[in-house]
């Protein structure tokens, strides 16, 4: 049976996800995605391209990629197309869905979906697919403690490692090579050192030059850090430095690609209400991505379009 497996291509859930699929369908082909309407029309390609051009029948699974409302038509009919031509459809996925979303995929779809907000996708990809598999529980619960920052356990440094990958134009083959190595076991090899070290000097030298264009703004009785990133300072992880130095309650880090990741110091503001305000925007509370609208290269209306997002955000909370 044909499978394809597309998971969330930021973070370690969606790495170790993919891999505890790979554990259940070896011969699986991986593919990783960004949010957004441009990484959908991807998933189009690819689920048309199987279902169209092969014979065969088989199984696709999502895992750890969200459906915003904007999304849904395109998704109905992505699937309403693969299904006709006789494939099963699996979504697992942690991040909140509307009603709407969910009634209009439903038919379609086996959705595994968890709205209490206390497992990972991995979590949802282990207890559904393979539970008892005591290498998945393990990818599983590393997972968790990097998606909920739980600090729990010690864990490589492999979140920093997919950062640096995406600076690679093989950076699918990479992270499906790494999908691979997780599926077997190997959580850290020399190769994977090599990169690292050499990963590590270029982190530190972004940082620097990260910190010195920083800027941080009051909006109502929060600080907001703004903060222009680097493809090589992975967001999550960074947002704890940046919050050691700044005390801020929020960090936006806006990208010169037109996209900000959201984290907060505080449980008083929600990142998914920010990211709402802005296009494409979704995620968790305490963590979650969008896009905006302003020149990247345009600085100050970059910071400008962030901060009205976070007042509008606040406003509606009051």
């Amino acid at each position: 049976m044909k499978v394809m497996i597309f998971s969330h291509e930021s973070d370690l859930d969606g790495l170790y996800s993919a891999a505890i699929g790979l554990l259940r369908y070896p011969q699986a082909m991986t593919i990783f995605l960004g949010y957004g309407a441009e990484n959908f029309q991807k998933l189009d390609n690819f689920i048309y391209s199987a279902t169209h051009y092969s014979p065969e029948r088989g199984l696709i699974i999502i895992a750890d990629l969200g459906l915003n409302d904007d999304l849904i038509e395109t998704c109905m009919q992505i699937f309403s197309d693969a299904v006709r031509n006789g494939w099963k459809i699996m979504w697992v996925d942690h991040h909140p869905w509307s009603q709407r979303a969910i009634d209009a995929v439903k038919p379609l779809v086996e959705i595994v979906f968890d709205a209490s907000g206390n497992k990972c996708a991995a979590d949802l990809m282990y207890e559904t697919l393979l539970p008892g598999s005591t290498l998945a529980s393990k990818l599983a619960n590393m997972a968790h403690t990097m998606d909920f920052f739980t600090k729990d356990q010690y864990l490589t440094p492999i979140s920093e490692l997919i950062r640096y990958y995406q600076t690679f134009p093989d950076f699918y083959d990479r992270l499906s090579e790494l999908a691979r190595k997780s599926a077997k076991g190997i959580l850290w090899d020399v190769e994977m050192q090599s990169n690292y070290n050499d990963y590590v000097r270029l982190r530190d030298e972004a940082r620097g030059q990260v910190f010195e264009s920083m800027q941080v703004r009051p909006v109502g009785r929060f600080k907001i850090a703004y903060v222009q990133s680097s493809p090589y300072l992975q967001s999550s992880l960074f947002s704890e430095e940046v919050f050691a130095k700044t005390y801020a309650d929020l960090a936006m880090f806006y990208s010169t690609k037109g996209k900000v990741s959201i984290r907060r110091n505080t449980d008083a503001i929600s990142c998914r209400d920010v990211a709402a305000i802005l296009p494409e925007g979704g995620g968790h509370a305490y963590a979650a991505g969008a896009t905006f609208k302003s020149d990247p290269s345009d600085t100050s209306a970059v910071i400008s379009e962030l901060e009205a997002a976070v007042a509008k955000a606040l406003a509606s909370q009051l």
